[in-house]
């Protein structure tokens, strides 16, 4: 899996979470932070030895829960 696969890989999770939420444009920008901050931590992971797919699902799981993230936006996006 190189970069551009962990991104894709990166972009599906996010695509498919964020597809339960009405598009906002606080929300675009929450996914677009939350991206940037999986790449980062995948290409780390990656740098240090673990398999991408794995890089990808730890990124994920060291990032925590993403639908509290979102529903605090939402929901101070509403104040």
């Amino acid at each position: 899996m190189a970069e551009s696969d962990v991104e894709i890989a990166i972009q599906g999770k996010l695509d498919k979470i964020f597809a339960d939420y009405p598009l906002t444009p606080r929300l675009e920008m929450l996914k677009i932070e939350i991206k940037r901050t999986l790449m980062q931590d995948a290409a780390v992971k990656v740098t240090d030895g673990v398999e991408p797919v794995d890089a990808v699902r730890e990124a994920f799981q060291d990032f925590g829960d993403l639908r509290h993230q979102i529903n605090e936006v939402l929901f101070t996006s509403n104040k």
